[in-house]
């Protein structure tokens, strides 16, 4: 019998990818998927010809991601999580609109509204979880910024009191909305953001491989590891950019993520060092801030999957969907993180000999 599933994201092209894979792959067993997500996403969605809801518009989600804030190290996940605690009203309204009427619903990480509507309707949930550092541990602890590279080698009551300081000075206020949020609809308050916001559903899936990042004994039970939700299938890439591949050696990619707009000094050191080194420089951004001389080019969007195996090496923020697929082709990768999960990213491909890894600042 058909499942009917609904796929929640929220965040970058990079939260969407992992949903779109697992949708494409429970479509061709015969189940219907149905996603709600931002209209700037739903091109993406469209393509493949899913159903789907609209939350929030177009503009209200370029206006948060050209916030060049979010990527500050110190600020941008509060900001991320502000941005989260402002939408839970309109995820709400969204998925009311569906009556309902599913037997599954997939969310990525922070796709907690839909979390909570779900865990009210008595809809089974699943959530995917594409990155290593959100399994916080006392054993092998992730990376979570430069500075705190430091705390990956402190003694384990150390690392248990950093956590416990930031469940209450980050977390806690987090966790107070969104219990208000939960109220509103008649659930219990969460206990802890992270073991239950985070980790609440009854699947929670690592879509990374083990030889990645291995599970360690104090991560929750009910976590069941895969591999890198990478497609297969190839498609052809566009025609301009397939002509500028064929004119020349294989180029170097510069790409500082899908939803990041404050590129300006990344792409002009990007020019800048393709210049001097004679290479052929692809840069990949919603938005061109430099110009491109002859043996550069410029592109909006590009599968990876598709273009990577064909490139001489990536040079990128450490996003985990860019880092994998990077792996998955084989080709060198430096890899310039910001904030988030990237620095812990980087962190894990020098320790595999995958790639090198460069401080932002310099």
């Amino acid at each position: 019998m058909p499942l009917r599933v609904l796929f929640v994201p929220f965040g970058s092209e990079g939260d969407v990818n992992p949903l779109l894979w697992l949708a494409e792959g429970m479509a061709a067993r015969g189940h219907e998927p149905t996603f709600v997500i931002t209209p700037h996403y739903g091109p993406l969605i469209e393509e493949r010809g899913y159903p789907w809801i609209p939350v929030g518009t177009k503009e209200e989600f370029l206006r948060f991601a050209r916030d060049p804030r979010i990527w500050s190290r110190m600020h941008g996940p509060g900001l991320v999580m502000e941005g989260m605690i402002k939408t839970l009203p309109a995820y709400r309204q969204a998925i009311e609109v569906t009556k309902h009427d599913f037997d599954l619903i997939v969310l990525s990480t922070l796709a907690l509204a839909a979390a909570s509507v779900a865990e009210a309707a008595k809809i089974p949930r699943l959530t995917l979880h594409m990155q290593p550092a959100l399994f916080r541990s006392v054993y092998e602890c992730p990376v979570f910024m430069e500075e705190l590279a430091w705390l990956t080698l402190a003694p384990r009551w150390i690392k248990r009191l950093f956590f416990a300081l930031v469940d209450v000075l980050v977390w806690e206020r987090v966790r107070r909305r969104l219990n208000a949020f939960r109220d509103g609809i008649g659930l219990p308050p969460l206990q802890s953001f992270f073991h239950d916001a985070l980790h609440g559903a009854e699947g929670v899936a690592a879509l990374f491989p083990r030889w990645f990042a291995a599970p360690q004994p104090d991560w929750p039970g009910r976590v069941r590891q895969f591999g890198f939700p990478i497609v297969s299938k190839t498609r052809p890439l566009s025609d301009s950019l397939e002509n500028f591949l064929k004119s020349g050696e294989p180029p170097l990619v510069w790409t500082h993520g899908s939803a990041n707009f404050d590129i300006g000094h990344f792409q002009s050191r990007a020019l800048e060092v393709s210049r001097e080194l004679n290479l052929r420089c692809l840069l990949i951004s919603l938005d061109a801030s430099a110009a491109v001389s002859d043996n550069a080019f410029h592109v909006a969007h590009a599968r990876f999957e598709d273009l990577f195996p064909r490139c001489k090496a990536v040079v990128h923020h450490g996003g985990i969907g860019t880092t994998a697929k990077c792996i998955a082709a084989g080709v060198p990768q430096l890899i310039i993180p910001r904030s988030h999960d990237q620095p812990d990213n980087a962190q894990r491909i020098v320790k595999l000999g995958l790639g090198k890894a460069l401080s932002y600042r310099h």
